[in-house]
């Protein structure tokens, strides 16, 4: 298995991830023309996408889908609430794709790979995160919620890496300008997931099967990739072969390839 976190955070994201016989995409919020390019520069073969996983209908995770969708005929995966939710112009572009409705802890298995949604909790009409599992490898994406819920740790245990959220410092977020509503929804548990919050998680899962741990969603305003890692580090005892990764908004991790 294969994966690529092409873009991060509250300006679009998009991550790409491949396995002997498949190819998919989790959420379509930057540009084709820009995914395309940040693949290329990955040496990723953006071809053929057979799928592409929506997390939730917040703008910066589906603002490109209806591109996406024409572009690469692929069939999309989305809870129909999410769907209903959407904004009313990406919509209405949605006609005449292929669509498949998504249900949480119900897997679906696409070629080598299965997939199952993981319910999150976000202020959305649903969020999912995903945990997909090839015939050798393991990868779960958990971004965009207040909190993991205790029955996907084991999942998260297993994984051969996960992507998960770092959102935010809180002590930044409290000295930050923000109204004081966006603060209370941000620290809510259907907000995002801060730095500590992040950290206890990791805690409590980590392990030599972890090849990596990538950081997702940071804020731009109220965190800083220093900060989130200081943090981590400050709590958690990482395994010697565990690799810690920061993903950003405006450029690509490398593809990393799961051994």
């Amino acid at each position: 298995m294969k994966f690529c976190v092409l873009a991060s955070g509250s300006k679009g994201n998009l991550t790409y991830i491949e396995t002997n016989n498949t190819k998919i995409l989790i959420d379509a919020g930057i540009s084709y023309q820009e995914a395309k390019r940040r693949a290329q520069s990955k040496n990723i073969d953006f071809d053929e996408i057979q799928a592409i996983f929506i997390t939730h209908e917040h703008y910066d995770h589906v603002a490109y889908l209806p591109t996406f969708l024409k572009r690469t005929q692929a069939t999309l995966y989305i809870n129909k609430k999410s769907l209903i939710k959407m904004n009313g112009q990406i919509l209405e572009k949605l006609n005449g794709h292929k669509v498949r409705f998504l249900e949480a802890d119900q897997s679906i298995t696409i070629n080598d790979i299965e997939i199952i949604p993981l319910l999150l909790s976000h202020d959305s009409a649903n969020c999912f995160g995903f945990h997909f599992v090839s015939p050798t490898h393991k990868l779960t994406y958990v971004v965009d919620t207040g909190f993991v819920p205790l029955k996907y740790f084991e999942l998260l245990s297993k994984s051969d890496a996960f992507i998960i959220e770092s959102n935010h410092d809180i002590e930044m977020l409290h000295e930050s300008n923000r109204p004081i509503e966006l603060k209370r929804r941000i620290l809510s548990s259907s907000g995002h997931m801060s730095n500590r919050i992040c950290s206890q998680i990791i805690k409590a899962v980590i392990n030599s099967k972890n090849q990596y741990v990538v950081l997702a969603h940071l804020s731009e305003e109220v965190n800083t990739e220093e900060i989130a890692l200081q943090t981590l580090f400050s709590m958690v005892a990482l395994p010697k072969n565990t690799k810690i990764l920061v993903a950003k908004q405006y450029e690509p991790l490398d593809l990393i390839i799961l051994e």
